[in-house]
């Protein structure tokens, strides 16, 4: 069976056990009741964005899938890792950052019938760390919609390097170099910062509909409360895109020299002050190169076609881009309504 066939399978097994899950009836957090759902409820428009990241990882595999180790990083409630064993990976490995996804994944995966070989708790050092401990080499390690929201993927990058030589395939719908995309993120993050939305800000597993900027206020009044008002309202203001121990560092460097080194790079993204998970954050593409050039690393963006859905117009339009997409070669992000970052070790 032919790669793109088998995925098909896949996704067409997934797709009736899915459609099989009473939901309501499961014992998970609301966050991922919600987002099986939503899954569900719009399966096909989700599922061919999965198919695309999936089918780029078998194109990059040196062994056959049945001998390859695969990651979904940021795995939510796990739908991609039960794709990826669907589709005969060996061992596959499933990440967040949230021990009640980790949870909500472990029992979905149980009561649909596929058995996800590890589940992993916590951030880059902590995957890391257990893979280590496992003695476990992945061959590919990908994300669907998560790397916008890495607090600091530099850093991430640099700590997920120690792993042997695994491939990273990346995938978001924040495309900085998409115009219509990037107006509505901004849109998104102006109202993350200073008006605040539902679930707006995450503190341990309480959701907060107020504003980052508040919150980076309450962080500086009650961590010193010697700061006048208008120190307050400064700090905050200039410590957007840092969560809160940077904020506190920053804020202790006021207080000794009375001016901050850190600056603001982007007019508008922005994080939560607590969780640091960044408001589909508009990475610099172009920076993001130079630094894997520097660590020995190539780095390749390619653009994705769009999902068809069940409105006829809309999927008319989406038509026509998709041919644009087709004419101007995967290299070109203009109209693409995602990008794929592929990351790997240089062979030199």
């Amino acid at each position: 069976m032919d790669v793109i066939s088998l995925i098909r399978y896949a996704v067409n097994n997934l797709q009736f056990k899915l459609n099989s899950l009473d939901i309501n009836s499961l014992e998970i957090s609301e966050l991922s009741r919600l987002s099986l759902q939503k899954y569900k409820e719009n399966f096909n428009f989700y599922f061919s964005s999965y198919s695309r990241l999936l089918q780029r990882a078998f194109e990059k595999l040196n062994s056959p899938a049945d001998r390859s180790v695969f990651v979904d990083y940021g795995g939510g409630c796990g739908l991609l890792s039960m794709l990826a064993k669907q589709a005969g990976f060996k061992t596959v490995i499933y990440n967040d950052i949230n021990g009640s996804s980790v949870s909500d994944a472990k029992l979905i995966s149980k009561e649909i019938g596929i058995n996800i070989d590890h589940f992993i708790t916590g951030e880059a050092e902590d995957f890391v760390n257990r893979i280590e401990l496992l003695n476990i080499s992945p061959d590919i390690i990908c994300a669907f919609d998560v790397v916008e929201h890495i607090y600091d993927l530099e850093r991430w990058i640099r700590t997920m390097s120690r792993l042997p030589n695994p491939q990273y395939i990346l995938m978001t719908g924040a495309n900085p170099k998409n115009p219509v995309i990037t107006r509505r993120l901004k849109k998104l993050q102006l109202i993350s910062e200073y008006k605040g939305c539902e679930n707006n800000v995450r503190y341990d597993d309480m959701f907060l509909n107020t504003s980052f900027l508040e919150e980076r206020e309450k962080i500086l009044k009650i961590g010193f409360p010697q700061l006048k008002e208008a120190e307050v309202a400064f700090l905050a203001n200039d410590t957007r895109g840092l969560r809160k121990e940077d904020i506190e560092t920053v804020a202790q460097e006021y207080l000794e020299k009375g001016e901050i080194n850190y600056v603001v790079g982007h007019p508008t993204n922005t994080c939560d002050p607590y969780t640091g998970s960044w408001t589909e954050r508009l990475i610099d593409l172009k920076s993001l190169g130079t630094f894997c050039e520097s660590n020995n690393m190539t780095m390749e963006i390619t653009n994705s076609f769009y999902s068809y859905n069940n409105k006829r117009f809309l999927n008319f339009v989406k038509f026509f881009l998709n041919q644009m997409i087709k004419i101007l070669g995967q290299n070109n992000l203009l109209v693409s309504p995602t990008i794929t970052i592929e990351i790997k070790k240089s062979d030199r």
